[in-house]
């Protein structure tokens, strides 16, 4: 006699039916074992009415009716030896395995699709650089503590009702996800134990391609600069939209990259760090009075800033992040004599090119423009060599337009 299956025991072989026999259905490996079980527990094959109230799978022209592929190859399944001694014992026989395996291989087929296509992207990502995926879907699983710190930069950062959450983690970082300005900005975090980091930037540019990236650099705490880390990260999209973290880490040193600014300039390097500007934001982009003009990015309260530091007159000027690119920024004054009667006026503007390459243009009489660049004067249509990214000298061509600057 055919054994009665309990309530619920019925309610979940009907959904499993639905769900392998169904019309984009698909099973998991413990859900088809699962439904193998069930069918041998009853110990009847399916019958007429159950058949016809479950819809026939409908083939597509990547597969054909009898589970095969375009090229004649079929999916096998693969069971281990247990499982398969246990179906053997109550498993229902003829037809009824047959249309069984056959429902199961397309479902099957396209869960290990999936997975190949998941590991080819894994191995994508685990070639570029180091680069390694930490967000998993649905988001991360936060502790007490993890909830406690959600609240806190919730509070301080000003970040859109319900944007902030966590899409990655490994060890002890974790990189948040937020936006601000009704979605008009985007903005990620980077918490360690030691240190956090924050950049937002324009939504617009962020579907245009110009992803955001953040990093912290972390000493040993013992004063051992070969102990140091640096940690980046970013955030991509799943093939199914979901945002998930890039993280990336590797051992530097803050001497390493402060060792590009030759004797004062790393003393002054080192003092803006400690005034809030982030490292390997900050570089030399031109000299007035012998001094260095300084372009990088700080962090005033939650907001991130770009700045423009002209250290001869001990002058900044600072905008809301990207919007320099498009704006610029500029500092300017007036020099006076013994008497103090006005000998010129003078502005220096740090200005971006369409390609983001930034330059200086000066405003202002002869004698202060040669201070930027000793013996040089700069006029629209020529050329201002400024320092690159190592220092490198790079020439661009100063823009022959009415605009002051």
């Amino acid at each position: 006699m055919p054994t009665m299956l309990q309530e619920s025991e019925a309610a979940e072989l009907r959904a499993l039916q639905v769900k392998a026999y169904g019309r984009d259905g698909g099973l998991t490996d413990a859900d088809a074992a699962r439904l193998r079980a069930l069918e041998a527990i009853r110990g009847a094959k399916p019958t007429a009415t159950a058949a016809s109230d479950a819809a026939v799978p409908e083939t597509t022209d990547g597969e054909s009716s009898d589970g095969e592929s375009p090229d004649g190859s079929v999916a096998e399944e693969s069971v281990d030896d247990d499982s398969a001694d246990a179906a053997d014992t109550n498993a229902p026989t003829g037809d009824v395995h047959a249309r069984e395996t056959t429902a199961l291989r397309p479902a099957l087929r396209r869960h290990w699709k999936a997975i190949a296509a998941a590991s080819a992207v894994l191995l994508v990502v685990g070639l570029a650089a180091g680069w390694a995926l930490f967000g998993r879907a649905g988001g991360v699983e936060l502790t007490a503590d993890q909830q406690e710190r959600r609240a806190e930069l919730q509070a301080d950062g000003g970040y859109d009702a319900g944007s902030l959450r966590a899409i990655g983690q490994e060890e002890d970082v974790l990189v948040w996800h937020a936006t601000k300005e009704d979605g008009e900005m985007v903005c990620l975090i980077l918490d360690t134990p030691q240190d956090s980091a924050t950049q937002c930037q324009r939504s617009e540019d962020v579907q245009n391609g110009n992803a955001v990236g953040v990093s912290v650099n972390l000493d040993s705490g013992e004063g051992e600069s070969e102990d140091a880390e640096q940690i980046w990260a970013s955030a991509v999209r799943t093939t199914e939209g979901e945002l998930v973290a890039i993280i990336q880490r590797w051992p530097s040193s803050e001497n390493d990259w402060l060792s590009q600014f030759p004797g004062e300039e790393r003393v002054r390097a080192e003092e803006l760090l400690q005034q809030g500007f982030q490292e390997y934001s900050i570089s030399v982009v031109g000299y007035f009075r012998d001094a260095p003009i300084w372009y990088g990015q700080r962090l005033e309260g939650a907001t991130a800033e770009d700045c423009l530091v002209v250290d001869a007159i001990a002058g900044i000027a600072c905008g809301p992040l990207g919007q320099a690119q498009s704006s610029g920024l500029s500092l300017g004054g007036e020099t006076v004599d013994g008497s103090g009667e006005v000998e010129d006026a003078w502005r220096i503007t740090l200005a971006f090119t369409s390609n983001q390459t930034p330059y200086l243009v000066i405003a202002g009489d002869a004698a202060s423009v040669e201070a930027v660049n000793p013996g040089a004067t700069v006029r629209p249509g020529e050329t201002l060599e400024l320092g690159g990214e190592y220092q490198d000298p790079i020439q661009v061509e100063i823009p022959s337009d009415d605009t002051e600057g």
